[in-house]
């Protein structure tokens, strides 16, 4: 598989774009292939005279908008460590990727995150702040943009280009590092595995900070267009599909539920899509039917994670409703990678036992930031240990059967129970609480917690879901809280999740 850097493969796609458009807005920004790159060349000159050195890291807060991609190019340019923060994290949360990024300089998008942002600038007093728009705090990236030559040096292969992080089961979460070359070849497999149209016109509805962001480049290096949408919306994107010659989407389930659900969609005129890409939560195989009845033959999932966006993808002639199970699948392994489920002692096992989903080739994460033993843990003689678990059928399709990882997939995203734990027991009413993650016709699986209060202490469900939403932010809010007087236990005097999700998927 090929080798190129990504800033390379970014820098010849946007070339041969040339003065057609690249990538667009909603607010009608928009630049062309050479209007984007001189715009990515500037940040990254202003980048090194801000004081950032090759290996220095930068964080960004930003919703979806052509400078937050030109951003994120701009540090792979300049050699410079890029980490995301969530759009829909606690401040908590991006504080510590702030700190333990080491991250030296701050972006954030002012128009998006006014107080937030201002919220989050003023936890790093001594940390440079630009903004993407004019603020009362930090600098304006346009103010900053007067006559930046180009820098004249090249990127290293194996420089540490983005650093995402994930959530973790048993403490604070890790960065996924990810090299200049890996990304690269991570571009280069999708272009060729996932199907794009002859002239993809791509319209990123979730965040680009994330997954959606990793369709952007091989959309570009085959000539295509990139729409940028802040967030989903049904309406909005349907009204994109028909007016604006959209063609190519990428989404999680509940996008997907969300557009089936919507009234008047089987009306609607949706001829101009040619291409469904979706992952990042599993999905109902009788939602999925749905969607092929509605959309067609378009469908093709993707299943990864942040540490390897490549394990396995399923495509449109494959999602054949005929044949038994094939929708509960996720998949074959994808060109360029190798799957193998193996058991405790890392040997393969034989077609259609159980054991642990690992994964090797080019698009694997380097390691954890600064974490050498999580990185010795999960990287074993070249192969990512998933810590999902599932089986391989006579034919190399894959199934996921549970996950090893104490995690919940809401609507894509991944949200760790202890996190939520921790945040409902910040409550001074709160003695205890375990959170699960229950079935859901439009989120995948929704966060639920069964709490247990204080003695002589009241609380509402209501008054959870506010705190929360105040001091955790709505990702690591419950959709459904209950309260109990005590939590079952198993005879190790843990708390029995499994019973918890029994009783209640049972009611």
């Amino acid at each position: 598989m090929a080798s190129a850097n990504y800033t390379d493969l970014l820098n010849k796609a946007l070339a041969d774009i040339g003065d057609a458009v690249a990538v667009a807005d909603v607010t009608g920004e928009f630049y062309s292939g050479h209007a984007l790159r001189q715009r990515i060349e500037g940040i990254a000159s202003l980048l090194r005279a801000s004081g950032l050195e090759r290996g220095d890291g930068l964080a960004q807060l930003a919703s979806n908008c052509v400078d937050a991609f030109a951003v994120m190019a701009a540090c792979l340019r300049a050699g410079v460590r890029y980490t995301p923060l969530h759009p829909l994290g606690s401040l908590d949360q991006q504080r510590f990727v702030v700190n333990d990024s080491q991250a030296k300089l701050l972006v954030i998008d002012s128009a998006a995150f006014a107080e937030w942002g201002a919220r989050l600038a003023d936890a790093f007093p001594k940390l440079a702040v630009i903004t993407l728009s004019r603020a009362n705090f930090g600098e304006y990236l346009g103010d900053l943009l007067v006559d930046r030559p180009w820098l004249d040096d090249q990127q290293n292969s194996e420089d540490i280009a983005w650093v995402s992080y994930t959530g973790g089961t048993t403490g604070d979460p890790k960065g996924v590092m990810h090299t200049q070359r890996g990304m690269g070849a991570t571009a280069e497999i999708a272009r060729a595995a996932w199907q794009f149209p002859e002239q993809p016109h791509f319209l990123a509805c979730s965040p680009i900070s994330h997954a959606a962001g990793f369709l952007v480049l091989p959309v570009l290096m085959l000539g295509g267009r990139v729409s940028l949408l802040p967030r989903f919306s049904p309406e909005p994107v349907i009204r994109c599909i028909e007016n604006q010659g959209v063609n190519t989407l990428f989404l999680v389930p509940s996008m997907i539920y969300g557009l089936l659900d919507h009234p008047g969609v089987g009306q609607r005129d949706l001829s101009n899509l040619e291409h469904i890409i979706y992952a990042s939560a599993p999905i109902a195989p009788e939602r999925l039917r749905e969607a092929l009845h509605l959309f067609g033959p378009i469908l093709h999932q993707c299943y990864g994670q942040t540490e390897s966006i490549h394990i396995t993808c399923m495509t449109h002639k494959e999602h054949n409703p005929s044949v038994s199970r094939r929708l509960e699948s996720v998949g074959r392994a994808t060109l360029g990678m190798t799957v193998s489920v193996v058991d405790a002692r890392g040997s393969a096992l034989p077609l259609k036992e159980v054991g642990e989903i690992c994964v090797k080739g080019p698009s694997l994460l380097a390691g954890y930031w600064q974490r050498p033993e999580a990185s010795a843990e999960a990287l074993q003689s070249g192969w990512l240990h998933t810590g999902d678990v599932g089986f391989m059928d006579e034919e190399g399709f894959l199934f996921i059967v549970d996950r090893l990882k104490d995690m919940i997939i809401s609507g894509g995203f991944n949200i760790y129970s202890q996190d939520v734990e921790r945040a409902l027991m910040a409550h001074d009413s709160v003695d205890v609480a375990a959170v699960v993650g229950l079935p859901d016709r439009k989120w995948g699986e929704r966060v639920h917690a069964v709490v247990v209060l204080k003695a002589g202490r009241e609380c509402s469900e209501e008054e959870l879901i506010g705190f929360l939403r105040q001091s955790a932010g709505p990702l690591l809010t419950p959709k459904s809280i209950e309260f109990d007087s005590a939590l079952p236990l198993t005879n190790l005097g843990k708390v029995d999740k499994k019973a918890i999700k029994l009783r209640l998927e049972a009611v």
